[in-house]
């Protein structure tokens, strides 16, 4: 036992002191797995970094981490006055009590109060809604607050108006004004109650600018985030609620009223207090350990609850709900890119196979040394064993190295932004790396390492005998994979989506069936769609080269006109078809997953920037409040530097015998000068051709097409449709829209356009909404001009909308870009992968060559001619396997952009595009550079070697 034990330590060493001597080998393995674990680690990084800054970002949009609401809940018995009404020692009471009770995690606390009220000018021009706050002398609305004009502070009844509320415009310095609102008093069952006025005089002391946090704070919108907690672009105050907004002193003005409404002991007060509760964030929320942090803001608002419930009041915790997102997210955006890289990992594992057998077929001598020398198969396995563990570790400990340094690319590729600091890597993620590096390369090794320990002591000492060839070729799985893969293709080839039938009615009513129907449904969209290639490439890559002469008499033809070397270099592919097999295989699907990846990305893109502009219907959107001085305003917008046109676009509704629709009306040829619109969505007429009618004659349509099928009216026929209490017959010179399943038309917004003189004679009976369409200049700055339209003092412009935000907008977007930038990134990651694994398996194979080589050089070959010979042998592999990758990849493409357009959940009046823009091609010529650079480097490199040692022996 002693021995065995001593035998297993020294064959260990021998592992490791193997790996240090024959590095040239190793490498080769090494390469492989350091760029997994490189994207694996950065991947991580990237993940955790976007959504470290997407948590940051979001906790930026809740201004306040617990807010106390009064009036809610029981109250003390012994309380002569219901104080669920707070008077301005009760609140300043409750704030106290919870800002000294101890409570760990609490940083300050602050009174607000508010109230949504009438309020009329002085001169009695105008009677607008205000919401009028009353905010504290610490409160943190002053961290956000600039007086642009007036008094620096506030005095009793004075008051600052927000600058943003829409009728800031009506009021300057000096104006007083009357707040008015009632308080209800006596039985809240007497009918009817008692009810009293109180006016409130205040005197406009200033304006003021609020950033977005303290608008938020003083508006009362304390629960502000997006679903998919991704760092937004804010701009301005377009995120925030614009709202008429006055700015009172809580102490001099609002305490005094809350006394006055208290001492009336109304049953209701049109006051709403409320104690804001700021917490120390960064001492209670850990980024890796949200499940801890939930139950810290959980726990600290139960003790607020428990020591204010008795003042009839309740905690509402604003934190919870994002950190319960957070963690949905961060765990989703994950997986994504876990699923996303699956490529790269099966890219290193196969290579890493390959390298494997080959290495391992190089030491053949040394295993039977070993064997004759007492070595067990056991003790060379585990020996070959621990050669993989160690050159995992090393790999990934350089991945984590190599990942940090790449880290900007992973981060602005999953989503998040980059700055200088460090980036965001958990100890988590670097042992996860660590233990990946070593899986793969323990996986990689195993077989290769178990079919070397079975060789006899006899064969391993044979030169010519590769390893592989001690285990039988099988027909079977190739074949049942080269079925699957094909039926697959096939699917995509052309455009069937199985998806759709899960979104319907089952077509039989038949158990049996109905079990059988779903296994297949299952197996294609949810096994196929991810392993079909693969099964393809490999069933056909052992079928056509491996197992039969097909391939080689296709490699004979090819080569033809290279004459006696051309025969020669076909007879050294039939030598080792399993290893050229392998290289196809690898090859093939690496170009397939390019097209893959970077064709869905350009068709998503290019998907997602048509919905943009198809939804801000221009360059530029103002929506308008009202239609008042409407074309004012558009006169306003188009003079302005770096606008092309305009026009004024109307929205109202209509009936017609089938359904109610949605009509818009613009004039026609500006329409067409200015607005985005796509011309495969109109029929009938071409877009152009239909909309000059239009321009002609008010009493025309270009119908929306589900309307026009329902009721089978063709291009020159009449529809009539009610507005209000008139008829109008319109003549149809166009249609609008796209074929969709009856089932699903629901799910659009069917629209139809009239000319803008139609739109005249009707507007009395309609109610219409507008909005001005933009179109800039070429070379214009896009938000130069959309900043110069918000700066505009109009008082009708609501919302203005920029193509160029909502792209950048997309853009920051960690779930909707994120996946597929982290794709784009592991494209060429695998093609990295593929490429270094060529070019190592070609030059160990070349390796163990080395005798033939110097053979074929001593018999005469030239340089040149050698070179010719190993080229033609490598590039009959490479130039099939890339034809083959291309081909289905570009049919992947197209089943997928079908699959999208065919899906019941994402219908849309636009259908996506198969496109390969420039920046694509790009991407794809790069990963053929690579592919035949990673096939012909090591050829001229190896050839020159030996013919260079060969010239020396002779000397």
């Amino acid at each position: 036992m002693a021995v065995e034990q001593l035998v297993d330590y020294l064959s260990l060493s021998y592992a490791f002191k193997r790996v240090i001597r024959s590095w040239r080998l190793f490498v080769a393995l090494l390469f492989g797995v350091v760029l997994a674990s490189t994207f694996f680690a950065g991947i991580n990084i990237g993940a955790d970094t976007a959504a470290k800054q997407a948590l940051d970002q979001q906790l930026s949009y809740v201004p306040v981490d617990i807010v106390v609401w009064s009036g809610w809940g029981p109250v003390f018995q012994q309380t002569a006055t219901s104080i669920s009404i707070w008077s301005s020692a009760n609140a300043t009471e409750v704030a106290d009590i919870i800002s000294g009770s101890g409570i760990e995690g609490i940083a300050s606390t602050e009174v607000i109060s508010r109230g949504d009220w009438m309020v009329q000018v002085d001169n009695g021009i105008i009677t607008p809604f205000f919401e009028v706050v009353g905010i504290s002398d610490d409160s943190r609305v002053y961290d956000g607050l600039t007086v642009t004009d007036g008094s620096s502070s506030l005095g009793a009844n004075e008051t600052y108006v927000w600058a943003d509320s829409p009728s800031a415009s009506d009021l300057k310095i000096g104006d007083v004004l009357s707040a008015n609102f009632s308080v209800w008093l006596g039985d809240e069952m007497k009918i009817p109650p008692q009810e009293t006025w109180i006016t409130l005089n205040l005197t406009v002391a200033g304006f003021v600018e609020l950033d977005n946090k303290a608008s938020l704070i003083a508006l009362g919108h304390y629960y502000y985030y997006t679903d998919t907690l991704v760092p937004m672009v804010v701009t301005s105050q377009e995120n925030v609620y614009k709202e008429n907004l006055l700015i009172a002193d809580w102490n001099e003005t609002f305490a005094k009223l809350l006394d006055v409404v208290y001492d009336m002991s109304p049953q209701y007060t049109p006051i709403e207090t409320q104690i804001l509760v700021f917490l120390d964030r960064a001492s209670l929320i850990g980024p890796w350990d949200i499940p801890t942090s939930i139950d810290k803001v959980r726990a600290i608002t139960s003790q607020i609850n428990n020591k204010v419930l008795g003042w009839g009041a309740h905690a509402e915790n604003y934190l919870e709900d994002v950190l319960n997102n957070y963690q949905f997210v961060s765990q989703d955006m994950r997986f994504q890119f876990l699923v996303t890289a699956l490529p790269v990992f099966f890219m290193a594992w196969y290579m890493g196979t390959t390298v494997s057998d080959v290495s391992l077929n190089l030491r053949r001598r040394e295993i039977g040394l070993l064997l004759t020398k007492g070595f067990s198969r056991g003790q060379l396995l585990r020996m070959f064993l621990s050669e993989a563990s160690l050159i995992g570790l090393i790999g990934g400990l350089i991945g984590i190295g190599l990942s940090l340094l790449l880290s900007p690319f992973f981060v602005t590729a999953a989503g998040g932004r980059w700055f200088s600091g460090a980036p965001v890597i958990g100890t988590d993620t670097a042992i996860l790396v660590v233990i990946f590096s070593v899986a793969i390369t323990f996986l990689s090794m195993f077989r290769p390492a178990r079919r070397a320990s079975q060789l006899q002591a006899v064969d391993a000492l044979r030169e010519y005998r590769y390893v592989e060839e001690t285990k039988p070729y099988k027909k079977r799985w190739p074949w049942v994979a080269l079925f699957f893969g094909t039926y697959k293709i096939t699917m995509w080839l052309f455009g069937i989506n199985l998806a759709t039938l899960m979104m319907r009615p089952p077509p039989t009513t038949n158990i049996l069936l109905m079990i059988l129907l779903g296994i297949w449904i299952f197996l294609d969209v949810y096994v196929l769609n991810y392993i079909g290639p693969i099964l393809f490439f490999w069933g056909l890559a052992k079928i056509l080269i491996h197992g039969s002469l097909k391939f080689q008499e296709l490699t004979t033809k090819a080569t033809r006109f290279l004459g006696d070397l051309g025969s020669l270099a076909t007879k050294n592919v039939q030598r080792n078809p399993a290893r050229v097999a392998s290289t196809a295989f690898l090859i093939a699907l690496i170009i397939a997953y390019s097209f893959q990846v970077t064709g869905i990305y350009a068709s998503e893109r290019d998907y997602t920037i048509r919905q943009i502009q198809y939804n801000i219907g221009a360059d530029v959107s103002v929506q308008l409040t009202t239609l008042i001085n409407a074309s004012y305003a558009m006169s306003e917008i188009e003079s302005l530097p770096g606008v092309y046109s305009t026009v004024l676009e109307y929205s109202f509704s209509g009936s017609s015998a089938f359904q109610r629709m949605i009509i818009r009306a613009a004039d026609p040829e500006r329409w067409l000068e200015t607005a985005y619109y796509e011309s495969e969505l109109f029929t009938g007429n071409d877009v152009k051709t239909a909309f000059h009618q239009m321009a002609t004659d008010n009493n025309t349509i270009i119908l929306e097409r589900k309307t026009a099928t329902q009721l089978k009216l063709g291009l020159g026929d009449t529809i009539a449709l009610t507005f209000g209490s008139e008829v109008h017959a319109l003549n149809i010179v166009g249609f609008f829209g796209s074929e969709l399943p009856q089932d699903q038309s629901y799910r659009i917004d069917w629209i139809s356009y009239v000319p803008e003189g139609f739109y005249t004679v009707v507007e009395e009976e309609v109610s219409a909404t507008a909005r001005i369409l933009v179109k800039l200049a070429s070379g214009a700055d896009g938000k130069a001009v959309v900043d110069q339209i918000r700066g505009l003092e109009a008082e009708n412009i609501s919302t203005v909308n920029s193509v160029l935000e909502e792209l950048e907008e997309w853009q920051s977007n960690v779930l909707l870009s994120g996946s597929l930038n982290v794709q784009l990134l592991g494209v060429a990651f695998a093609v990295l992968v593929a490429s270094i694994g060529t070019a190592l398996v070609t030059s160990v194979s070349l390796r163990e060559r080395s005798r033939e080589m110097s053979i074929m050089s001593a018999r005469g070959l030239s340089f040149k001619q050698l070179v010719t010979i190993l080229l033609a042998e490598n590039l009959a592999v490479v130039v099939f396997a890339v034809m083959l990758g291309a081909a289905v990849g570009l049919i992947i493409v197209r089943g997928n952009v079908v699959a999208a357009n065919t899906n019941p959940l994402s219908y849309s009046i636009l259908a996506r595009h198969m496109v390969f823009p420039m920046d694509t091609l790009l991407t794809l010529f790069a990963c053929f550079v690579l592919v035949f650079a990673s096939a012909i480097i090591p050829v001229i490199v190896m050839s020159r070697r030996y013919v260079s040692r060969l010239e020396r022996i002779v000397r």
